[in-house]
């Protein structure tokens, strides 16, 4: 199975840098992107598989609202998980925007952040994220098996009207009932069984 992929989206470098070293601290097979504006998450996301997006809301030009609201609105990226980090916006007003943009954003954390109590959400996340795939994944072999088995049915009903058609053809041939009809050309087996002792 595949890195769980984190992709981390900050204009503060050292924003990044402390998350990066926070997860690799305290989690082991992860992938971590980084980015340093929504357009750069953006060209990663269409680039990788991303599992989960921690994304800072205060960025230019593009908000993490707005990232939010873009993400939502693409059929491949509509079902990404995401974590919105805030240093600025504590207030509920903020909190009842993020969650209605997407049902897809899990959490809306407030900086300073509680390293350990980020840690613990991260587990149940990927816990949960991981379960999910599984699931996806199981779903669409069921569905590779079903349509295979119907591939399968489909050619042995052809393979059953072509011997339906030649066994018609072959009853109805003129020669057919000719050769039937002519006694003479038919092969005695005790004659040949007789002729084989002798």
């Amino acid at each position: 199975m595949k890195k769980f992929t984190i992709l981390i989206i900050d204009d503060i470098e050292d924003n990044i840098y402390t998350l990066k070293f926070l997860l690799n601290s305290n989690f082991e097979d992860l992938q971590i992107l980084e980015a340093n504006s929504a357009k750069d998450a953006i060209f990663l996301i269409m680039q990788n598989d991303v599992d989960l997006i921690l994304s800072d809301i205060q960025m230019p030009e593009i908000d993490g609202f707005e990232l939010v609201e873009y993400l939502q609105s693409v059929p491949s990226t509509s079902q990404i998980p995401i974590v919105l980090i805030t240093g600025i916006y504590h207030d509920d007003i903020y909190k009842k925007r993020a969650f209605s943009l997407s049902n897809e954003v899990v959490d809306f954390i407030s900086k300073p952040i509680d390293d350990e109590i980020l840690c613990q959400k991260l587990r149940v996340y990927i816990k949960i994220f991981e379960e999910k795939k599984i699931t996806k994944e199981n779903l669409l072999q069921k569905d590779r098996l079903i349509k295979d088995h119907n591939k399968v049915n489909s050619m042995l009903d052809n393979l059953d009207n072509i011997n339906e058609d030649l066994q018609g053809i072959i009853k109805h041939s003129d020669e057919y009932k000719k050769l039937m009809e002519e006694e003479d050309l038919l092969i005695d087996l005790e004659e040949v069984v007789a002729k084989n002792k002798s």
